[in-house]
Formats: C-alpha cells, sequence, structure tokens
C-alpha cells in the first residue's frame, strides 16, 4: 500500500513539473508574441516554436539531472531494424483514418485551428515554417512528451494508464478543442509503438511523417484558395457549416476508423516481433 501511495505522488509530482514547463514555455512564446508587436515586426513561426520548447527541455534536463539521470538515456534512443522503420510508415498511415474521424468529430463543435493559423504560421518565410512543424515540433515534443513524460510516468503507475494519460497531456499541450481530440488518439498510439520497437525512434516518425503531410496539404490549400481570391480559413469555416457533409464525413472516418483500430494492433504488434520485444510479457503494472 505505501508502494502505491510513493507511486502516486511521484506521479502528481511529474504532473507538476510537466504543468510548470507548459506555463514557462508558453509564457515565454506569449512574450516573443508582444515584443514582436511592440517592436512592429513579425516574426516567423519558428522564432515562437524556438522560445516554447527551449525552455521546456531545458527544465527536462534540469529536473532529471537533479533525479541523477540522464535525458538522452530517459528517452531511450535506440537503433530500430530497417523493417521497422517502414512498418513505422505503414502504421503512420494505417492510423490516420483515426485521426480524421476524431478531427471531423470535434469540427462539430469547434473552428478548425489549423485552417485559421495556417496563413499566419507560413506568414513569408514557409521554408522556416515548414522546419518548424515537420522537423523541430515532432522532435521537441516527442522528448517531452514521450521520452521524458511518458518514459518517466510508467515507472509510477501502468503502462496503459500511463499512455492514455501522456496522450492526454500530448492534446493539453495542443491548447485548443480541435486538436487536442486527435493528438490524445496519437499520443496513445505512440507510446505503445515506442512500447514495441523500445525506442522513441518510432513515435518521432510517425510524429514527422503526420505533420509533414499535414504541413504540405495546408501550406497547398492555403495557397490554392488565394489564388482564387478566397480564405481558406473562411471556406474551411463554410464546409464545417455544412451539417449534411459533416456527417457524412463522420460515418466514413468512423467505419474506416474500425478498421484501422485492428490493422494498427496487428501492426504494432509486428514491429515488436521484428526488434524482439514481446509486449504481450510486458505487465501493466508499474514498476516499483
Amino acid at each position: 500500500m505505501t508502494n502505491k501511495t510513493v507511486n502516486k505522488k511521484d506521479a502528481l509530482k511529474l504532473m507538476g513539473v510537466l504543468i510548470v514547463m507548459m506555463i514557462v514555455g508558453y509564457g515565454l512564446d506569449i512574450g516573443v508574441g508582444v515584443v514582436a508587436a511592440i517592436a512592429g515586426i513579425s516574426a516567423p513561426f519558428i522564432v515562437y516554436s524556438l522560445a516554447l520548447y527551449i525552455p521546456m527541455i531545458a527544465i527536462a534536463f534540469l529536473y532529471l539531472r537533479e533525479k541523477g539521470d540522464n535525458l538522452w538515456k530517459e528517452c531511450g534512443f535506440n537503433k530500430i531494424k530497417a523493417s521497422t522503420f517502414f512498418l513505422t510508415i505503414l502504421l503512420t498511415v494505417v492510423t490516420y483514418p483515426m485521426v480524421m474521424f476524431t478531427n471531423v468529430l470535434s469540427q462539430l463543435f469547434v473552428k478548425n485551428t489549423m485552417a485559421q493559423a495556417t496563413d499566419a504560421m507560413i506568414g513569408d518565410t514557409p521554408v522556416l515554417y515548414m522546419i518548424a512543424l515537420a522537423i523541430l515540433a515532432p522532435v521537441c515534443e516527442e522528448i517531452l512528451l514521450r521520452g521524458f513524460f511518458h518514459n518517466r510516468l510508467k515507472k509510477f503507475i501502468p503502462f496503459t494508464a500511463a499512455a492514455i494519460l501522456s496522450g492526454f497531456w500530448f492534446g493539453v499541450f495542443h491548447l485548443n478543442i480541435n486538436q487536442f481530440c486527435y493528438a490524445w488518439v496519437l499520443g496513445i498510439i505512440f507510446a505503445y509503438v515506442n512500447r514495441a520497437s523500445g525506442s522513441i525512434l518510432t513515435s518521432m516518425i510517425m510524429h514527422v511523417v503526420v505533420n509533414s503531410f499535414g504541413g504540405v496539404m495546408l501550406y497547398i490549400t492555403n495557397a490554392f484558395y488565394k489564388s482564387q481570391g478566397k480564405e481558406f480559413a473562411e471556406v474551411a469555416e463554410s464546409s464545417r457549416s455544412d451539417i449534411k457533409q459533416m456527417i457524412t464525413l463522420i460515418v466514413v472516418t468512423g467505419i474506416l476508423s474500425v478498421g484501422s483500430f485492428f490493422l494498427t494492433r496487428i501492426i504494432i504488434k509486428a514491429i515488436a516481433k521484428r526488434e524482439g520485444n514481446n509486449v504481450e510479457a510486458v505487465k501493466d503494472s508499474a514498476v516499483a
């Protein structure tokens, strides 16, 4: 009973550290915006990203150092086989219907956040926008949410609970309901694929692919509507108000998501088998 109490306390302390990290990171991110506004300049999206991630990773590093641990080892940057790399790409494609389903479902209640923010994020520096979205964000967020938070949290509570909770905080990290919904789903999948491969590299690969595809599609779509004299944000909001279209999308993506769920399980098990990790034998319990 004592061990469980200690584990719960450690889990709560870890969540406290994560909350502090987010407050500091987003505080500096907002600070950059205020300074840019006062100076009358437009800072590239990558500057905001660096202001967000650098202090958060620094706090994680200092916290682990004080505990006598190493951030690199805690993250689990272990090698993966070439077959695992390709299976991870396949897994990303297979999971996409679940991402689409939660994205569309959330839009019954809230706006498409990325469509609303795309023009501002791209600005005059599309290359820096893609670097920040497709490389910087996936790498830093995986270090923070899977490497630091999830890998440490699963030492205190059962793996499944840690996966759900770290996925939840991954959703919260995005600070809007639309992205929260599909980020939570992805966060859980990322935790399971990392357990299967024994490496954070798999969730990083998935995250990079998801963000790269999304970033390119947003850029192309935004550019297309601009060429037509329209605003992407307005078109997205108009589509969202078409209830018949939204219901159709929800039904189609919902049906696809059922198959997606079972295929996801099969591929994750295949990754575990190739990496020699018997996930079925892993007890779903906290590490004492």
